[in-house]
């Protein structure tokens, strides 16, 4: 590339980022306006452990960003379908190629859970994948039905957000 592609380019950014519209500080604060707690059941029914892995970075992220605009967070994460799977000692049913994600996955969750954030699995997609409630790892709660669970605390106040 030249030195008039080069000089072009980096015109062209800074103008883009002078603009007045990204100079202003990104806010909160008119949603968060009057909140003391933030209360969020994630439903996560994505079967790529990779997904799951960056969905468990954006929900802790969450959760901070929450702490330092002075919203107590109160989350749970309930997980449904195959990827029950991701949860457990033994992994049965993860294939190789996977297995780096889903021990990052577990490890977020033993971190996380320490920040108070609940996980759940869902009894049925554990059934269904032949998975025994006492393999999960210990910071993963089984539930009789994920669905069940999300309805329930949506009646208590907790706002869904689901995640595929």
């Amino acid at each position: 590339m030249t030195h008039k592609g080069i000089l072009g380019r980096l015109l062209i950014a800074s103008l883009v980022l002078s603009s007045p519209a990204l100079a202003r500080k990104l806010s909160d604060k008119a949603a968060l306006a009057g909140l003391h707690q933030a209360k969020a059941i994630f439903l996560v029914s994505s079967r790529q452990p990779v997904a799951v892995e960056h969905l468990m970075k954006l929900i802790a992220l969450t959760g901070r960003q929450l702490r330092a605009q002075k919203v107590t967070p109160h989350f749970i994460v309930t997980f449904i379908g195959p990827n029950v799977a991701f949860l457990t000692h033994n992994r049965r049913g993860v294939p190789y190629t996977d297995e780096r994600a889903v021990a990052n996955i577990q490890k977020d969750i033993r971190t996380m859970s320490g920040t108070g954030i609940q996980f759940q699995a869902c009894g049925v997609a554990l059934h269904g994948m032949d998975v025994s409630p006492g393999t999960l790892i210990p910071q993963v709660t089984p539930v009789g039905n994920g669905f069940i669970s999300v309805i329930a605390y949506q009646e208590k106040g907790y706002a869904l957000v689901p995640v595929s």
